[in-house]
C-alpha cells in the first residue's frame, strides 16, 4: 500500500450538542488545545461539518479525535475513499490547525501537546520517557498528612482514655458518697439533739439498708461509728472496701475521723484521705 493510500482518512467535527452540554466551555477548551482564539474556535462550531485536518493516516486521525473529544465537541473521522467529501465539508480551519504535525501528540494518551514539554493530561515527560504522577504526588502528600494527623488523633485518645475513665471514675464514686455525708449528718444532728451516742441505724431512725449504686450499706455500730461499705464494680476491684466515720467530742464540738477504712485515697473526700492521719 502507498503513502497516497494510508493518507486517505479525514477530521471532522460537527456542531452536535447534547441538551447538557455549554458550547461557550467546549470553544474555550477547543480554544486551549489548538492555542487558537475563541473566535476562530467557534468558527469550528458555525457549519453541521467542518474539516480540521486532511490526508492523514488512520492512527494519527485517532491521536486527533482522542484529543479533541475530551473538548467536548462532536468528532469523526472520514475515509475518503469511501465517501466523497460534500461541499460543506470543505476545510473551514484556521491555517494554525493544518500545521499541527504528529510530534505534537503525547504518546501516552494521545492528547496534542507541546514539543519536548510533560504532558498536561497525563504527566507524560518525553525526556525521561516516564509518566510523572505530578497530581498523584500531591494527593498522596495530603493524604500522607491526613493518615499522620488521624494517627496522631488516635494515639492520642487512646493515651487519654486511661486517665479520662480514671477522672470520671473518681467523680462517680464521690458523687456516690454524698449518701454516707447525708446519714454523717443526720447521726450529728441526733446525739446534738439528744446527748445520745446511737448503737445501730434504728437509734436513729434510720433505714436498715441504707445504699445506691456505689454503697453497699452504711451500718452505724456502737458509739455512733458509721461503717460505709463501697460496691467493687465501681472501684475496679475485687472486693468492697470501707471507710470509716468515727465521731468524738473536741471542746464541746462534735467531730468525725474518716481516714480509717480500706478504701483507696484517691476515692475518698479530701478531708478523709490517710495523708492527713
Amino acid at each position: 500500500m502507498s503513502d497516497m493510500d494510508e493518507n486517505t482518512f479525514q477530521l471532522i467535527i460537527t456542531n452536535k450538542f447534547s441538551d447538557n452540554q455549554d458550547k461557550n466551555l467546549i470553544i474555550k477548551n477547543l480554544s486551549s488545545l489548538f492555542k487558537i482564539s475563541e473566535q476562530k474556535a467557534e468558527q469550528l462550531l458555525s457549519k453541521p461539518r467542518t474539516i480540521v485536518k486532511s490526508n492523514i493516516d488512520n492512527v494519527t486521525a485517532e491521536k486527533y479525535l482522542i484529543a479533541v473529544r475530551k473538548t467536548g465537541a462532536d468528532c469523526r473521522i472520514v475515509n475518503t475513499c469511501e465517501k466523497e467529501p460534500s461541499l460543506q465539508e470543505k476545510s473551514l480551519l484556521p491555517s494554525e490547525l493544518d500545521n499541527i504535525s504528529g510530534k505534537y501528540f503525547c504518546p501516552q494518551c494521545g492528547t496534542i501537546k507541546e514539543d519536548s514539554v510533560v504532558c498536561l493530561n497525563c504527566g507524560f515527560d518525553p525526556s525521561s520517557s516516564k509518566v510523572k504522577k505530578t497530581n498523584n504526588k500531591k494527593v498522596l502528600k495530603y493524604a500522607g498528612i491526613m493518615f499522620g494527623l488521624i494517627v496522631v488523633m488516635i494515639t492520642t485518645y487512646l493515651l487519654a482514655l486511661p486517665a479520662y475513665n480514671t477522672y470520671a471514675n473518681k467523680n462517680r464514686v464521690l458523687d456516690g458518697l454524698q449518701l454516707a455525708s447525708d446519714t454523717r449528718d443526720k447521726i450529728t444532728s441526733f446525739i446534738l439533739k439528744t446527748n445520745f451516742w446511737p448503737n445501730q441505724n434504728i437509734d436513729v431512725n434510720l433505714e436498715k439498708n441504707i445504699n445506691n449504686e456505689i454503697i453497699e450499706s452504711i451500718v452505724v455500730g456502737e458509739n455512733a461509728v458509721m461503717t460505709v461499705t463501697l460496691r467493687a464494680e465501681p472501684l475496679n476491684t475485687d472486693s468492697s472496701k470501707t471507710i470509716v466515720f468515727k465521731p468524738s467530742l473536741l471542746q464541746g464540738k462534735l467531730v468525725w475521723n474518716c481516714t480509717k477504712g480500706t478504701l483507696d485515697d484517691e476515692f475518698r473526700p479530701s478531708m478523709c484521705k490517710r495523708s492527713n492521719q
